[in-house]
């Protein structure tokens, strides 16, 4: 089987600092596939994990999310993020946020539109924000990154449906296909903090009788009135 090309290896994770903040290698090696990838590309783990931290002269245990990161000398390093007080900076990779985009952020932990900010190297491009709702953390995702697809669980997107979901707007979509074959609606949008198209406000939809099973119910229907009259 081809595995999947990754930015490091599982050779070059330091599993001796992640002992050092108390986290234990097969926690890491008990990550499921695409946490593990994403873990190896030097994106944020999905889950929290239990870490030492001393605060002044204190040890204390945390709850925080680990990533890798990849060094100039080519050693790779252990990044923890804790837990944070929930809050939005006045400003944020040269971007000055407005009363209206800090309250998107702050109440849908999502801002819903893409915005241009720069990168630590001066580059000027579009993302998505998003805040990490287990961490508070701030979360940048390129644009570029997230290619809207034509279908959604089984139905087609419109163009304008696509335009607003490729502009971090939110969609609603009806009419998809869930567990077990049963239709239903949600609402997407881009996650920056997921780094995917995430669904909320589920609505369940019933499903249309089909001619056949129509005259089948007319046909039940029927039958038990021929019952009750004899």
């Amino acid at each position: 089987m081809e595995q999947q090309s990754t930015r490091m290896s599982m050779d070059q994770v330091p599993f001796d600092k992640l002992e050092k903040v108390g986290i234990k290698s097969d926690l890491i090696k008990q990550m499921e596939k695409r946490e593990m990838t994403d873990f190896l590309n030097g994106f944020r783990s999905d889950k929290l994990y239990t870490i030492n931290a001393r605060i002044g002269d204190e040890e204390y245990k945390i709850p925080a999310k680990i990533r890798l990161q990849s060094k100039d000398d080519g050693s790779v390093d252990i990044k923890v993020h804790p837990i944070q007080r929930l809050n939005v900076p006045d400003e944020y990779m040269g971007h000055k946020f407005t009363k209206e985009e800090k309250g998107a952020l702050l109440n849908d932990k999502n801002l819903g539109k893409t915005v241009e900010l720069t990168s630590r190297n001066g580059q000027k491009d579009n993302y998505y924000l998003a805040i990490d709702p287990k961490t508070n953390e701030m979360i940048p995702l390129r644009a570029s990154y997230i290619q809207v697809p034509d279908k959604i669980k089984g139905v087609a997107l419109t163009a304008e449906q696509k335009d607003k979901l490729a502009a971090g707007q939110k969609v609603e979509v009806a009419g998809m296909m869930g567990k077990n074959d049963k239709k239903f609606g949600a609402t997407i949008q881009v996650d920056a903090a997921g780094r995917n198209i995430s669904f909320s406000n589920f609505k369940q939809e019933k499903m249309e009788k089909t001619e056949d099973q129509k005259q089948d119910v007319k046909a039940e229907k029927k039958a038990g009135a021929k019952q009750k009259v004899s």
